[in-house]
């Protein structure tokens, strides 16, 4: 393979001549590929080979402004592979998108989607109501703070004052709501 690509040349099975070959090899690795060369664990070479151009793709916690959009998009492709319609999305699916911090990401978002298709997305619900009022009071309060950044683009004094809330009073509800401001800092 590491000569295809250095050479840009195949010699089929049978053939007499070269074939001329032009492709590009697009990969994905976890964060901490260096040191994984460092270990050892990841061939120097390749990675030389590979690593023209790197793409930083943030999680879905970084970016919860394209939720909506993604899970749209998500959601019309399971409908179709399911041949079933588009199913309506209420409030608590909304307030679900809107809340979950997507651990798995887009594939979690993915699976999401097709449990929507289903009608089998009854676990939002349920975990809410199942969930005592304290926690559905932090959950609404993280909520409210997270939609206030995304629309002041994680102004702080901008957010403190729509919010209606002391400096101190802001950073202590970020630092218990795991928010970090500059994930909404454009």
């Amino acid at each position: 393979m590491l000569r295809v690509l250095e050479e840009r040349e195949v010699m089929p099975v049978g053939a007499e001549q070269p074939l001329a070959v032009d492709l590009r090899v697009v990969a994905a690795t976890k964060p901490g590929i260096d040191a994984s060369v460092a270990e050892g664990r990841f061939r120097a070479d390749l990675l030389y080979r590979l690593d023209m151009v790197r793409l930083r793709i943030p999680p879905l916690r970084e970016r919860r402004a394209d939720i909506p959009l993604l899970f749209g998009y998500l959601l019309h492709q399971a409908a179709d592979q399911m041949k079933r319609e588009v199913p309506r999305i209420g409030p608590d699916i909304r307030a679900y998108l809107a809340d979950h911090d997507w651990p798995g990401n887009v594939r979690e978002l993915a699976n999401f989607a097709k449990r929507a298709v289903l009608g089998m997305h009854a676990d939002v619900a349920s975990a809410e109501s199942q969930m005592a009022l304290a926690q559905q009071v932090e959950q609404f309060e993280a909520a409210v703070i997270r939609r206030v950044l995304e629309r002041v683009q994680g102004d702080a004094r901008s957010a403190m004052a729509e919010l209606e809330l002391p400096r101190k009073t802001f950073y202590d509800k970020l630092n218990r709501h795991g928010i970090e401001i500059d994930d909404y800092r454009k």
